[in-house]
């Protein structure tokens, strides 16, 4: 319907003369290729909106609320952008390794410091200076005054990613955040799960969100789940008092997903929403077992393979059924091969976007030959405790769930 809506609008703005695509050079027009825009939907892949992710940037903003580049801790407010070079050069990074981090920054730090002091503190106490001494001393005093405003502004960086790991820190203690990380990751990316982890999770440590985020992996990492081991996962989940709301919201879009496929005769991966074997390429068809897997931590998730089969161009059983808009193009309905291969593409995920997906398709562009360039947009960026709890709010304008909401829902859109 977005699609459709874009298409329709966009002729409109071609029939008028001038347009934003006639007003350019000749040249630059000879030399333009169109970028191809990729229109998903959030159920698409509702995993990655609610899974636990341990790199620093998505950390910062699902634990620590990072909204606008603005991150708000009790004592500090802290701007987190391009012009923090620490922020930039670990954003990516796993949280234990940012730690790491900090700390040679530290040391380096220090050691530089000791530097200064020592060239600018006089080689020779209680000797007399004489000419040369004295100019050498002042170029060292000069050096020293240089250095200052940069060795400051380096402490100020390390003091604040020093304030912002140890408060991550302690959100990952009293959560055991690595211990969720670690399950969603083995069910999502291995497909299995030790179900002793499982329900130990789900009864100790954590919030509320957490706990129901896990619950909501688990259910969509297996299309069939053993019906005792998911009536246990039920009764924890009432055991600790956790609103079912997003839970039962998920498994009635799943079940009716499930008829669906049913009904038109299509296999699993072609379904509307995609379940545990298309999340991260696990068992799909020959033609497509060949997409080269680029991440590297090994995994490459269904929006970064489809958008770069779509870039591709090529005939792919994942992507031909996709509709093909082409405002140039005749009124002739929609479908169609796609003209490819593009070297730009714009992917906007409609219904929330979040950083894991921002983090593949950055991946998939620094690892293409030839370059590509993507931008990925959203109608907004929102944490895995803000999705759940739109997953809620959806459970609980449909009438399922039961019992009384335990999960403030003021914050959902």
């Amino acid at each position: 319907m977005v699609a459709g809506a874009l298409d329709a609008r966009l002729r409109d703005h071609l029939l008028a003369k001038p347009n934003l695509f006639t007003e350019a050079a000749s040249a630059a027009v000879a030399s333009f290729q169109r970028p191809v825009l990729c229109l998903f939907d959030r159920n698409f892949e509702l995993s990655v909106g609610v899974q636990h992710d341990w790199s620093y940037r998505p950390l910062v903003h699902d634990v620590l609320g990072l909204k606008q580049n603005i991150l708000k801790l009790p004592a500090e407010k802290y701007e987190l952008d391009d012009s923090d070079k620490f922020w930039v050069a670990n954003s990516w990074s796993p949280f234990p390794k940012v730690a790491e981090e900090i700390e040679a920054q530290l040391a380096k730090y220090k050691q530089d410091v000791d530097e200064v002091n020592h060239r600018t503190g006089g080689g020779k106490v209680g000797a007399e200076f004489d000419g040369t001494d004295l100019i050498g001393n002042t170029k060292h005093l000069m050096n020293a005054v240089n250095s200052l405003p940069e060795l400051t502004e380096r402490k100020k960086m390390i003091d604040k990613h020093t304030n912002i790991a140890t408060s991550l820190l302690g959100h990952i203690k009293e959560r055991s955040l690595d211990g969720y990380c670690d399950c969603e990751n083995d069910m999502l990316v291995n497909g299995t799960v030790d179900r002793n982890t499982l329900l130990s999770l789900l009864r100790g440590k954590g919030t509320k969100e957490d706990k129901l985020r896990l619950a909501v992996t688990y259910l969509l990492s297996f299309e069939t789940p053993p019906s005792s081991e998911l009536e246990q996962v039920e009764a924890t989940l009432r055991e600790s008092e956790v609103d079912m709301c997003a839970f039962q919201y998920v498994k009635r879009i799943k079940a009716l997903n499930t008829q669906f496929a049913a009904a038109s005769g299509t296999a699993t991966k072609s379904n509307i929403v995609d379940w545990a074997e298309k999340l991260y390429g696990q068992s799909i068809s020959a033609v497509t077992a060949g997409v080269k897997n680029l991440l590297s931590d090994g995994r490459q998730l269904a929006l970064t393979r489809t958008v770069e089969a779509l870039m591709e161009g090529k005939p792919n059983p994942e992507v031909d059924d996709y509709l093909l808009f082409d405002p140039r193009a005749p009124r002739s309905g929609t479908g169609g091969q796609f003209k490819g291969p593009f070297r730009e593409a714009v992917v906007f995920m409609i219904g929330g976007g979040n950083y894991i997906e921002y983090k593949s398709l950055m991946e998939l562009v620094q690892h293409s030959q030839p370059s590509k360039h993507v931008i990925y947009g959203a109608t907004e960026i929102l944490s895995g405790s803000e999705f759940i709890h739109q997953l809620a709010e959806l459970g609980q304008k449909a009438g399922l769930g039961g019992g009384s909401s335990n999960i403030p829902l003021g914050s959902a859109q």
